[in-house]
Order: C-alpha cells, then structure tokens, then sequence
C-alpha cells in the first residue's frame, strides 16, 4: 500500500522573527527530526539577515555562508557555492541586483544535489569540509589587528576591524596625494573616505544595484569636485605640489632608489658618528663607542704626547 503524501501546510511560525507567515516564505527543511512540517523554523527574510550579519563581520561570501550553514543545519558545498558565485556575476553583468545571496546557494544545493550520487543528506554534519568535532573549517584568520581608540573616535563606533582599517587606508591615500588645509576640507575627505567603503560594500556583497553604486559615484563625485580633489582638476605639478613630505620620499624611494653601495657607506656613517659618538656621550662602552673613537682618533690631538719644545713652536 502507497504511504500517503503529508500535506503542505498553509502557514508556519518563524522562530526568530516571531510571525506566522505563508509556507512560500521558507525553505524545505534539511533536519526532519526538529522541522517536523517539513519547512524551516526560520523564514527565508530571517536567514538573509543572518547571512548580510556574518558578511558584515568577514566581508567573504564563503565564510558568510559557511556560517549561516552551521548555525541553521544545512549542508555546506563547495559545488553549491561555486554555482552561486558564477549566478551573482551573471546577475550582476545584466544590471540586475544579487540581494538573495543564500536564497541562490540553497536552491543550488539542491541542484548539485540530484546531479551527485551519494550526495543524499543535506545537514550540516554532512558538509565538505569537516574535523573531528563536525564543525566546518571556515577559512577565517581570526583579527590580529587591534584598532585603537584613537581610531574609533576619529571614524565613529560600531564598525568591524576591516571597514576601519579600509577607511584608514582611503584617509592616508587621500592626504597623501591633496593638501587638507582645513577642518572643512577634512570633513570632506572623510565622507569621500565614507562613500568609498559604502561602495567597495556594495560590490563585494552583490547585495546592491548598479543604480545604488552609480547613485553613490556621483554624490562623490560631486564632493570631489567642491573639494577640488577631482583627478581632471589636477595636472601631474599639481598633485607633486600637494604631496606631503612622506609622499615624496616615498616617490624618491620608489623612482631614484640610493644604490646598494652608497647606502652601506651611509649607514657606516651614521652608526660611527652619529651612533658611536652618542654612545659615548651617555657613557656607554660597548662596540659603537669603541668603533667611534677608532674612527675619531686620527683627527684628535693627544695633548700628552705633545713635548715641550713642539708646543713652543
């Protein structure tokens, strides 16, 4: 006898948002042991916010979905993620936005699914790369970088390690390149530095449209100009007139670089002279002050071995 299909239900109950929702706003469940219905307890809108949550933190569209793999029970694939990637790119070369990163990865789980034999479980303990404990090896450094308070309350607080480090990175070659006169001119700089991070976001997490980036280039654009920053507003004497003296020596490092030989002279200079002779002025006696008045002594006059009879003359 035939086992009778479960009917669908109508409606289910979203245990992170807390509402009871049409079934079309889940996915098919992986662990039938806890979903019972058949359907996720979590709403598709719920699981994309957990993704945007995790892609905030590591700006990586594998390790976001890894984690939102482990934390809902569903199967990591690399296949999956691969087919993922290159659907994104398509959207994203006709103009269309990608704003359901993990809603593309699930339904190409289940592609990958039925096109692989022995490929029959879709949980997480199933995934493609695991230890011992069953936890997914995310391919994540954790952050060696300690931003400094400084740094927080130049930028403002609540924003990861990265965003601070890119923004740091946006203000240094920013100064570099234009003179900042003013506090005005500052603050225009930090909103360029500003919409520069809202659009690298943008492209990295194929969650906005090409009319959002476009849309953000021309407001910066804009800023630029009414800073006089804008690259058509500066011949190549301009912008060496505005570089700070850290910006010429490295240009002077990067194009007339001080050969091998003189640079070894040079620092023989310094560590007899400058080095040696501050040494001994401390009162040290190590070997920069012996190599110093080594040096030194055929310049110096030793009253004692001078007689008499030369000092008369």
């Amino acid at each position: 006898m035939q086992k009778k299909k479960k009917n669908k239900p109508e409606q289910n109950y979203c245990r992170k948002c807390e509402r009871t929702i049409s079934i079309d706003n889940f996915y098919e469940a992986t662990n039938h042991m806890l979903d019972t219905n058949g359907y996720m307890s979590v709403c598709k809108r719920c699981v994309n916010d957990i993704y945007v949550h995790y892609f905030s933190i590591y700006n990586n569209i594998d390790t976001a979905i890894q984690c939102v793999c482990r934390d809902i029970d569903v199967r990591y694939s690399e296949a999956a993620l691969s087919h993922t990637q290159s659907h994104i790119d398509k959207l994203l070369s006709q103009g269309r936005s990608a704003d359901a990163v993990f809603g593309y990865y699930k339904s190409k789980l289940g592609s990958v699914g039925k096109l692989n034999e022995g490929y029959d479980s879709f949980r997480y303990i199933d995934s493609d790369m695991l230890d011992e404990k069953y936890n997914v090896k995310l391919s994540i450094e954790k952050e060696k970088d300690v931003i400094s308070d400084e740094v927080i309350k130049y930028w403002g607080e609540g924003r990861t390690p990265w965003e601070y480090n890119y923004l740091e990175d946006e203000i240094y070659k920013m100064k570099g390149d234009f003179e900042c006169s003013d506090y005005g001119m500052e603050m225009i700089m930090k909103d360029i530095c500003f919409m520069n991070l809202e659009i690298e976001k943008l492209r990295m997490s194929s969650a906005g449209s090409s009319k959002e980036v476009t849309k953000l280039i021309e407001a910066r654009a804009k800023l630029m100009t009414d800073g006089n920053l804008k690259p058509v507003q500066s011949t190549g004497a301009d912008r060496t007139e505005k570089m700070s003296l850290g910006m010429f020596i490295k240009k002077w490092e990067d194009e007339k670089p001080i050969e091998k030989r003189l640079n070894n002279e040079m620092k023989e200079y310094i560590d007899t002279f400058f080095i040696g002779h501050l040494a001994k002025m401390e009162g040290l006696d190590n070997e920069m002050v012996k190599k110093y008045e080594d040096a030194i002594s055929e310049y110096t006059v030793d009253i004692e071995s001078i007689s008499p009879e030369e000092d008369e003359l």
